[in-house]
C-alpha cells in the first residue's frame, strides 16, 4: 500500500474518531444530568455525523452524514441491547448464570460488536447505498471488538477505569461506556469511508481498462 493511501486511511479513521468522540463528550456534558439515554444516542449520532461531514469538507454530504449518524447510531446501539436480551433468554433456557462476570462481559463484548455491525451497515447504506454494507458492517464490527474489551474492563472495575476517569475529568462526570461505544462507531465509520472509496476507485479503474 502506498504512503498516500496509508495516510488517507489514517486521516479518515482519525477524523471519524475525533468527530464521534467529541459528539459523545458534548452529549454527555449536556444531557447526562437528565438521564435521557435514547436522546443521548440520537444527538451523539447526529452531531458526530455533522462533524465528520465538516472534516471531509464535502458540503453535499454534511447533511446526509448528519442524518446517517442520527439514524444509524441509535438503531445500532439499542438493537444490540434487544439482541442481548434475547441472548439472556436463551442462556436462561440452558440454566446458564448470566450474572457470572465472565459471561456478562462476553455478552457485552458481543453486543458492542453487533452495535458496530448494525450502525456501520445503516450509515454506509444511507451515504453510499447497499453496495457499501459489507465494507461498513465488517470494518465497524472489527473495530468495535477492542472497545468491547475496554467496556468489559470498565464494568469489572479494572484500574484502567480510574485512569480514564482521571484523563477525562476535565469534562466532568462522563459515562465511559457510552464514550467508548460512540467513539468506536466513529473510528469504524471513518475507516470504512476511506476503504470503500479506495475499493470503489480500484473497481472503476478496472472497469475502464
Amino acid at each position: 500500500m502506498s504512503e498516500t493511501k496509508t495516510t488517507y486511511l489514517l486521516w479518515s479513521m482519525l477524523t471519524g474518531t475525533i468527530s464521534f468522540f467529541a459528539s459523545a463528550v458534548i452529549t454527555s456534558m449536556v444531557l447526562l444530568p437528565l438521564d435521557f439515554a435514547i436522546i443521548d444516542t440520537i444527538l451523539a449520532g447526529g452531531i458526530g455525523g455533522l462533524f465528520l461531514g465538516l472534516f471531509h469538507m464535502n458540503h453535499h454530504k454534511i447533511q446526509k452524514m448528519g442524518l446517517a449518524g442520527l439514524v444509524a447510531v441509535p438503531i445500532g446501539f439499542w438493537s444490540a441491547f434487544i439482541l442481548a436480551g434475547g441472548a439472556d433468554l436463551l442462556f436462561s433456557v440452558f440454566n446458564v448464570n448470566t450474572e457470572n462476570p465472565n459471561i456478562y462481559n462476553t455478552e457485552n463484548m458481543i453486543a458492542i460488536i453487533f452495535m458496530g455491525i448494525i450502525c456501520g451497515a445503516i450509515f454506509g447504506t444511507i451515504i453510499y447505498g447497499r453496495k457499501s454494507i459489507w465494507v461498513f458492517s465488517v470494518v465497524c464490527g472489527v473495530v468495535a471488538f477492542p472497545f468491547g474489551v475496554l467496556v468489559g474492563l470498565f464494568n469489572s472495575e479494572d484500574p484502567v477505569k480510574a485512569t480514564f476517569e482521571n484523563l477525562f475529568a476535565v469534562f466532568g462526570p462522563i459515562d465511559l461506556n457510552f464514550l467508548a461505544i460512540i467513539t468506536s462507531f466513529g473510528m469504524g465509520i471513518g475507516l470504512s469511508i476511506s476503504l470503500f472509496s479506495m475499493l470503489k476507485q480500484k473497481s472503476t479503474k478496472k472497469g475502464t481498462t
